[in-house]
């Protein structure tokens, strides 16, 4: 059974009864579930419904079901909880590991009908064009990691405006979205989705309730990152994520030079793992 236990994953308001992480930190520990499932030859069972999630919305169920399909859990059933270091979501910014998750994510996981006819849907529509895509996390990603500043990413969008038709734009900061649509207007597309007007991030903005929403739209914006033809990221989860759906993608990574280091120590603690020279 994959779920966000307190104990293992350090989630300072399960006590009250509220999960806080991120959609995709959430996501790719359950890819990382199924592929430890996978290795013992066990069914496996996402239940976020043990605390009340950012995307539960007003009653505390398994807000998974929303969006995927699972296995019938029996009464005669053993359950068995994950352990942090089994699914621990870790970004290891490696293609060999993305085709990996990329393949895990396929096995493991099936959307749910009307979702899926929605994903179609976008895919041809972004089929016709040529886009970069860009994802900015913002608002309150600084706790996690330094930031690298706004300039940065304008620049790196300046060098490629005039290769691409369009300039897909996923981002949780509305005031951003709105300085790229002044800069690089007509090319800017984004979905209509719900933003934050602040530094707080729209998932832990407790005036907004409809978690489900906030859920599905941050997963059809990583679908829609995926489906560009080449990427500028932030290191976050979301943008990580993008290439678990469509790892033979190009991209480049906008970091600060604390970001960068943490993601070359964990690059390097992987690839002494798989050399045998380092245990996790």
């Amino acid at each position: 059974m994959i779920s966000c236990v307190q104990n293992e994953f350090f989630c300072e308001h399960h006590p009250k009864g509220k999960c806080s992480r991120g959609f995709f930190s959430l996501f790719l520990q359950v890819v990382y579930g199924i592929g430890f499932a996978k290795k013992y030859g066990l069914p496996f069972f996402v239940d976020f419904s043990n605390v009340a999630y950012a995307y539960s919305g007003q009653v505390k169920n398994n807000f998974w079901e929303y969006f995927f399909n699972q296995v019938t859990v029996k009464r005669t059933d053993t359950l068995v909880l994950n352990q942090q270091y089994e699914v621990y979501p870790l970004r290891i910014w490696n293609r060999k590991h993305l085709r990996l998750l990329h393949q895990l994510m396929k096995e493991g996981l099936k959307f749910k009908s009307a979702l899926q006819a929605e994903i179609d849907k976008i895919r041809s529509i972004m089929d016709n064009e040529k886009i970069l895509g860009v994802h900015f996390r913002k608002t309150d990603h600084f706790l996690e990691v330094p930031p690298a500043d706004e300039s940065v990413f304008f620049h790196h969008i300046r060098r490629k405006f005039s290769t691409y038709d369009k300039i897909f734009v996923a981002t949780d900061d509305q005031q951003l979205l709105e300085k790229l649509k002044k800069e690089f207007s007509p090319k800017i597309m984004a979905h209509d989705f719900v933003r934050s007007q602040g530094a707080i991030s729209i998932h832990n903005n407790e005036t907004f309730k409809d978690g489900p929403r906030l859920a599905k739209e941050a997963l059809l914006d990583c679908i829609s990152l995926s489906c560009c033809n080449e990427l500028i990221l932030s290191p976050s989860n979301l943008s990580y994520a993008a290439l678990v759906f469509n790892p033979e993608l190009k991209y480049s990574i906008v970091e600060s030079k604390a970001a960068k280091r943490s993601r070359i120590k964990t690059l390097t603690s992987y690839h002494l793992d798989r050399l045998g020279l380092r245990k996790w």
